[in-house]
């Protein structure tokens, strides 16, 4: 059988429901509404500080944090999410802490079965992140000691060790597993801020040293070859100067952007056939007011699709793409001259379309892939753009 499975992805909120209704009209504008399988919230609902709240201050940020679920749960019948740095404590507690339904599921240090062969693992809360070295955002609400021990948790449930009563069991060793956690892997493009402003992916301007946001212990869980064959794709939020696609190894890092800081969000299709679970298409999205350009207060859209092999491919070649070309344009063209110019004409004219039709470019860290669009993108006329944006 061939199973399609269509999720929305919207990451930090940051309490703005007013986006999640401009989100709603988005969809309901474009026809999705009532046509996709689930949303995926990769955490920060709510604005909590880092820091230990009263009694009063949590019931407050956990009323804050279930408007938002309730908004983002009215967009497809299932919502899961992991809590990210500024959600509740409570959001933390035990295996799949509070704010659990039958509809809605806290995937933290969790594992949760999304369609026949594809499991959900998620894991909350922030890195320490850095730059030049220095602490610059603090890791919470859990120390670096309970990362390591949740991601090495994870994976011997994935190897068939977990103790009885883990949460995190559940995927068998021919299942595909998709990663919810807040913060991206270290290494990854999408964890990496460039802009001046992180907060404000349209500002121009960069920063004289990144800052690295990424948890080494998700790097080091998915460089095993059990993830390395098993995962189809990390999902994750925290670093909104990263929105977009990056990758490690074979495994797709999709950052969709926050929601409040840029009104970004995104779509990804994942289909099974004939056993196996992969990316079908992903497309990132920018509500109004917000372009790639810059240069329009419209609703604009940034789109790709793509499937692994383009993905791997994108990202290993679009910085060097111009360079391979003309490389392989002066190696091919010396045995060529020997040969009719026509032969020659047809070679240029080849590598031409390529250059145009298949354009790989990099927007701060990552490698975006616009293969020309979809069939329903030519039909509709709405062409996909290469996404250049410049915060994260």
């Amino acid at each position: 059988h061939t199973y399609m499975l269509r999720l929305l992805l919207a990451s930090d909120v940051h309490d703005d429901t007013s986006a999640i209704e401009a989100l709603r009209a988005w969809l309901s504008s474009h026809d999705l509404l009532g046509k996709l399988d689930a949303v995926l919230c990769p955490g920060d609902l709510t604005t909590a500080p880092a820091a230990s709240l009263d009694a009063e201050e949590e019931a407050r940020y956990e009323a804050a944090a279930q408007r938002v679920l309730d908004g983002l749960g009215s967009l497809a019948p299932r919502l899961v999410f992991s809590p990210g740095n500024h959600d509740p404590p409570r959001f933390f507690s035990g295996f799949g802490g509070g704010n659990s339904s039958a509809s809605t599921s806290n995937a933290h240090a969790r594992s949760l079965s999304l369609a026949p062969g594809l499991w959900l693992a998620g894991w909350g809360g922030s890195a320490t992140a850095t730059e030049e070295g220095a602490p610059v955002w603090p890791g919470w609400p859990l120390s670096e000691d309970e990362n390591a021990a949740g991601y090495a948790h994870l994976q011997r449930a994935l190897r068939g060790g977990g103790s009885a009563g883990a949460s995190f069991d559940g995927p068998g060793p021919g299942d595909s597993l998709l990663l919810l956690p807040h913060c991206g892997p270290a290494g990854a493009g999408t964890t990496v801020v460039t802009a001046a402003d992180p907060n404000n992916p349209s500002s121009p301007g960069m920063r004289r040293a990144p800052i690295l946001s990424g948890s080494h212990h998700l790097s080091a869980l998915l460089d095993s070859r059990l993830l390395q064959r098993q995962c189809v794709a990390v999902v994750h939020g925290h670093t909104h100067a990263g929105v977009g696609l990056s990758s490690l190894g074979r495994v797709p890092v999709i950052n969709p952007g926050s929601l409040r800081f840029g009104r970004r969000f995104g779509l990804l299709t994942l289909r099974r056939e004939p056993d196996q679970w992969q990316l079908e298409s992903l497309h990132f999205h920018a509500l109004d007011g917000v372009s790639p350009s810059h240069g329009s207060s419209a609703p604009t859209a940034a789109s790709l699709a793509l499937s692994p092999p383009v993905a791997d491919a994108a990202a290993a070649c679009g910085e060097w793409r111009p360079w391979l070309l003309a490389g392989g344009a002066l190696c091919l063209a010396a045995p060529l001259a020997l040969s009719s110019v026509g032969r020659l004409a047809s070679l240029l004219a080849w590598l031409s379309a390529g250059a145009t039709g298949y354009s790989g470019v990099r927007a701060g860290n990552h490698v975006f892939y616009d293969p020309g669009g979809s069939e329903t993108e030519r039909r509709s006329g709405e062409r996909p753009l290469v996404y250049s944006p410049s915060r994260a």
